[in-house]
């Protein structure tokens, strides 16, 4: 596994019997220790070796199906779902391009935060540097961090960029209208929505850009390697990028894109699933990471964009 050799006897048994497509059983543990990430399972072999298995936690966890009746449809789609691993073997020229009306740099000093707002925004910040989204900066540009509560009590960071906003000039790609979306909804019977993980981070800001992206707090200053959420051409950016990749798809009627919200459209439930098949196959070469805990299958009603869309016809959703 993974350019390791391990010593295995398999035992092969009929499905029906077996719930799992293999159990690791006391061989393997006699050669390597087994830690368990939000990443998926990690085998250390004891010298010192590591392999990982990237099974995405994500795409095991329960996904609602209990409403998809053809049992077939119902088995091939879970399979679709659990197989599901970004691979980014594609990619598209799509990169945010910043050009500001002047040269005068946007510097402030940073906020004091609370002990636990700022244990909460160094978690944040150690995060995403490592996952590449953003490094340290020294850019004479540094916009400020805003923090809002959640419901569970903590804090999601965002960055304050109105007055680099002011300054910006604005992007010429417009985001679709939400009534044209909807409109080419209303031949169909059945849907699946998907939503994409942190949709902006997909895309690269060009590098002689990313110093207008700064930010600063009071334990350092970094800037995006990824687009930011908060500037006003970020959306137009996205929505350009996912038109790139799926351009085909939608010019066939296989998928909607508005933002980080796709739709399949489709007849019926074998229909949507053959649908999904091909929309999956391409996410996946881009790289495209799904929260799938969000998203919603070959569904006879579903909310997409602030409406419900059922059997062809289209409401506001009411909020109460």
């Amino acid at each position: 596994m993974d350019e390791e050799n391990y010593s295995l006897t398999w035992h092969v048994v009929p499905t029906v019997k077996l719930k799992f497509e293999a159990v690791i059983g006391s061989d393997i543990l006699e050669q390597a220790s087994v830690n368990f990430t939000k990443n998926g399972v990690e085998f250390v072999k004891y010298e010192n070796q590591a392999l990982l298995m990237q099974m995405s936690a994500e795409n095991i966890e329960e996904v609602e199906l209990n409403h998809i009746i053809d049992l077939k449809v119902k088995k091939e789609l879970k399979k679709l779902i659990e197989n599901y691993k970004p691979e980014k073997i594609a990619t598209t020229d799509v990169t945010m391009r910043i050009i500001l009306k002047d040269n005068e740099p946007v510097c402030q000093s940073p906020r004091r935060l609370a002990f636990t707002e700022r244990e909460e925004v160094n978690k944040q910040i150690e995060e995403w540097l490592k996952e590449g989204i953003i490094r340290p900066s020294s850019s004479e540009y540094a916009s400020l961090i805003v923090l809002v509560k959640k419901k569970d009590g903590t804090s999601r960071m965002y960055i304050d960029y109105r007055k680099v906003d002011q300054n910006l000039v604005k992007d010429k790609f417009p985001l679709p209208l939400i009534e044209d979306v909807l409109d080419t909804l209303q031949e169909a019977k059945v849907y699946s929505s998907l939503d994409l993980r942190n949709g902006f981070f997909h895309v690269s800001v060009d590098e002689d850009c990313r110093k207008f992206t700064s930010f600063i707090v009071p334990d350092g200053q970094f800037e995006f390697n990824k687009v930011p959420f908060g500037l006003s051409t970020s959306p137009g950016v996205f929505q350009l990028y996912v038109t790139s990749i799926f351009r085909d798809l939608t010019r066939k009627g296989i998928l909607i894109g508005y933002m980080d919200d796709l739709i399949i459209p489709s007849k019926d439930e074998k229909e949507g699933l053959q649908k999904l098949k091909v929309v999956f196959e391409v996410a996946k070469k881009y790289g495209l990471e799904i929260k799938f805990k969000k998203c919603q299958f070959l569904m006879r009603k579903v909310e997409f964009l602030g409406h419900i869309v059922e059997n062809g016809t289209i409401k506001l959703l009411s909020r109460r």
